[in-house]
Parts: C-alpha cells; sequence; structure tokens
C-alpha cells in the first residue's frame, strides 16, 4: 500500500511543476517592474520603430488571456518597450500575426469602439491605485483615450493631447505613441514609481489579453498595475497644452436703402 501511495505522489509532483496555476501568472505580472529608457536619439513617430532605442532587446511580452480562455498565455506576442525625454513618454509595441491577412483595422472617428485590433498603453502616474489615463490605437491608427478612476471605472470624454502612429508588416503591425508629461499629473520625485498596464483586442479571435490578468471573479483593476519606473529629470505634469486656431465669420447679405436694423449710417 505505502509503494503505492508513493508512485502517486511522483506521478503528481512533475504536473504541478510543469503547468504553473493561475493565479501564479497573475502574481508573476503584479509584481513586474518595467522601465523606460533614457532616449540619446531622437525617436521619428511613423509607428515603423526602426530607432536603436526600439532594437536594444528589451521589452515584455507575457501577456495573458481574459477572453476567451481565462488566464491563459496569449495566443498572438505582444512585445512593449518605452522611452522618454525630458517632456514625453513614448511607447512602441511589436503586435506579431500568424496570419498577418487577418488583422481588422477600422478607420473611425475618435474613441469610437468597434471590431478591431488595438493596443492600450494605461497609466497610473500617482502610483495611488485608482486614478489614472488610457492611451490606444487600433490597427488603423485611429486614438483612444480617456480616464481611470475608482479603481475599475473609465470615462472616454476626456481628449488628452498626444500623438501615434502605425505601421503594417509582414509579421503583423506595430505602434508608436508619444505623450507629453503635460498631459499628466503626478508627483515629482527622484524615485518616481507609476502604475502601468496594458490590453490587447485581437479582433478575429474575440481575445483579449493584458499585462497584467485580472480573473473576471476580482474586483479592481488599477489596484493590480504593474510598477513603472526608471524616469529622471521630467517635467511636471498639469501644464495646459494649447493648439491655436483660426475661426472667420462673413455675412454677405443685400438690404434695402433705410432698413433701420441695417444702416450704414448707424
Amino acid at each position: 500500500m505505502m509503494n503505492k501511495i508513493l508512485l502517486l505522489i511522483l506521478i503528481l509532483v512533475p504536473t504541478l511543476n510543469i503547468f504553473p496555476s493561475r493565479d501564479t501568472l497573475q502574481i508573476r505580472n503584479n509584481d513586474a517592474v518595467l522601465f523606460a529608457e533614457k532616449l540619446i536619439s531622437q525617436v521619428e513617430l511613423d509607428g515603423k520603430l526602426d530607432e536603436p532605442v526600439w532594437n536594444n532587446g528589451n521589452g515584455f511580452d507575457n501577456f495573458i488571456q481574459r477572453d476567451p480562455n481565462e488566464g491563459a498565455p496569449a495566443s498572438e506576442k505582444t512585445v512593449i518597450k518605452l522611452a522618454y525625454d525630458e517632456k514625453y513618454l513614448y511607447l512602441g509595441a511589436i503586435m506579431f500575426v500568424s496570419v498577418p491577412d487577418s488583422i481588422m483595422a477600422r478607420l473611425t472617428r475618435r474613441d469610437e469602439e468597434v471590431d478591431a485590433d488595438n493596443i492600450v498603453l494605461c497609466l497610473d502616474p500617482y502610483n495611488d491605485k485608482r486614478s489614472g489615463y488610457y492611451f490606444g490605437l487600433n490597427a488603423a491608427g485611429t486614438q483612444l483615450d480617456g480616464v481611470l478612476y475608482n479603481d475599475s471605472w473609465d470615462d472616454n470624454s476626456w481628449d488628452g493631447v498626444w500623438e501615434g502612429k502605425v505601421y503594417r508588416n509582414g509579421e503583423g503591425w506595430t505602434a508608436e505613441m508619444r505623450i507629453p508629461f503635460s498631459q499628466m499629473r503626478f508627483n515629482q520625485s527622484d524615485s518616481m514609481v507609476w502604475g502601468i498596464n496594458f490590453r490587447r483586442v485581437v479582433a478575429r479571435k474575440n481575445e483579449e489579453a493584458f499585462l497584467v490578468f485580472v480573473p473576471k471573479n476580482e474586483s479592481g483593476f488599477v489596484s493590480h498595475f504593474a510598477k513603472l519606473k526608471g524616469f529622471e529629470n521630467i517635467s511636471g505634469g498639469g501644464q495646459l497644452e494649447i493648439l491655436p486656431y483660426i475661426t472667420g465669420k462673413a455675412e454677405y447679405l443685400q438690404f434695402e436703402d433705410g432698413d433701420p436694423f441695417h444702416d450704414a449710417k448707424n
């Protein structure tokens, strides 16, 4: 009898080591620390990711599905990289696609949720575990953005002033974002820590995957974010960005002489 029990234990132990539980995957990403790299050369915002900063071998690619297979590794590889200078945060993202012709790219109005592939960056600059911002691009280049609040709520009525470009290639598609620090509020210090998360949607598979996966039976979103570090000497948030424009008005009407409401003498 003792020999049978021992044999059963030897069979079960390797299985437990080879297949980590969903909770193990979640904890690993929740404890992840991402670093933004200080730029030493300019980034041309074209979505192609051909600058040296995007080709240094660093990046994070461990995404986990929320749908359709909750807790499973993402079916398509995503690599994300972050960089910054004194004024801007930069994102470079590579979305590999096993069947590139299947990418769903739909050009729509800003913030309009449609059935399309997309990548979204979520930030908690205060690291208060409750609030933040999100910035996204779909595969056609349409911008998505808004604010996060109360840990799990969002509002897309906020429109930040930022730029983003996408590019299609033989392996999938890539995206670049340039986000002014002035668009976000945060506390400046010598050792800033922000919260961060990412979401990728593969529309043809109805797949939604996250850097930090939160099970459907748990509450909260921002409070689960990973950590973002590496900032030095960046400009403070809460400033005002102004985009100048000109508007005009003209009136082309004829009036009879003596009209009391349109008399040139008045």
